[in-house]
């Protein structure tokens, strides 16, 4: 009986040391799909960033903008790399407040909207069948295309597609057009006839991609937060003083070649340093007016339909004054 007793007692200390004893933190999940921006994600975890930061990071990657929101949406990631549009989707179709932690990157020139052979203007896409990513940028993209070019939304026909099914569709003759972006559309580029007839060059500063966290990791798991975007911009500083071997590992990723990839980076997308953080999330700078350009539009096409949410949706607390 003693011997009996004195087991219970140490079940009894052993329990009572693991209930006291701090959970392991789970990793970050983090969403991304294929973008050259979101690639220094990948290369901070290829180079081992995450791990010397002290913080444990699970990628999550998914096909589409669309479905990395839908997942963000559903609580199974807690950080999404997108662009505003879906972090203004996020909270209107759900409880979920997603906060704007970090500028990525704006495209320049890196979206695109590219037509078949005999489409050689943006003008020419009246009755066009254009394949598009719905509940995603492709309809703010395509959108302000057409508005640049005296047509609306009504003047084509939207056919809802993700960006890997526009490939065989467009080269088919199903689709007049396409609203795509690397590294899509540098595969797509390789078809014969092929024609870019509207870049985000034309609306430069307009599309920005970011960071977005969940308010309440935010809070409950700041350092982890931190320690994340620090790694994530050591990647990118790594990428500036070793470009040939950063640019082979996220070229190989998105399954474009290497010169592929430092083109699309570097003719059309423009990634924002660590050092000019500050002026985007100023009251009233760079950022804010993205976002309320972006909340019209997207009233404008019946992509938001709720009520105002913007409210809270920058948290400058990971951001160096």
């Amino acid at each position: 009986m003693p011997s009996l007793c004195r087991l219970l007692l140490v079940g009894l200390l052993l329990g009572l040391t693991t209930a006291c004893s701090p959970e392991k933190s789970k990793p970050l999940r983090i969403g991304i799909n294929a973008w050259p921006g979101y690639e220094f994600l990948y290369l901070a975890q290829e180079k081992g960033f995450y791990r010397e930061a002290g913080v444990e990071v699970r990628l999550i990657e998914f096909f589409s903008l669309a479905d990395n929101r839908r997942a963000y949406e559903r609580g199974q990631i807690d950080v999404m790399g997108s662009t505003v549009v879906e972090v203004l989707q996020a909270r209107d179709q759900s409880a979920r407040q997603p906060q704007i932690v970090q500028v990525v990157d704006y495209s320049d020139g890196a979206d695109v909207i590219l037509a078949r052979p005999g489409v050689d203007s943006g003008a020419k896409l009246r009755g066009a069948r254009i394949g598009v990513e719905l509940a995603s940028l492709g309809v703010y993209i395509l959108a302000r295309g057409l508005e640049k070019n005296g047509l609306t939304l009504g003047d084509v026909t939207v056919v809802s597609m993700d960006q890997t099914s526009m490939v065989e569709a467009f080269r088919k003759g199903e689709l007049d057009a396409v609203v795509t972006y690397p590294p899509i559309s540098v595969e797509m580029l390789r078809q014969p006839g092929s024609k870019v007839v509207f870049t985000t060059r034309e609306i430069s500063g307009e599309v920005v991609d970011v960071i977005a966290v969940e308010a309440e990791v935010c809070v409950t798991r700041r350092e982890d937060v931190a320690r994340m975007l620090r790694a994530f911009h050591r990647a990118v500083e790594y990428a500036g003083k070793e470009p040939a071997e950063a640019h082979a590992y996220m070229a190989k990723r998105e399954g474009i070649s290497t010169a592929e990839f430092t083109a699309a980076l570097t003719d059309g997308i423009k990634m924002i340093p660590e050092t000019e953080q500050a002026a985007y999330f100023a009251p009233g700078g760079k950022l804010s007016l993205v976002i309320n350009t972006s909340d019209r539009i997207l009233r404008e096409t019946k992509q938001l339909n709720g009520p105002d949410r913007r409210a809270g949706i920058l948290n400058s607390d990971f951001i160096a004054p």
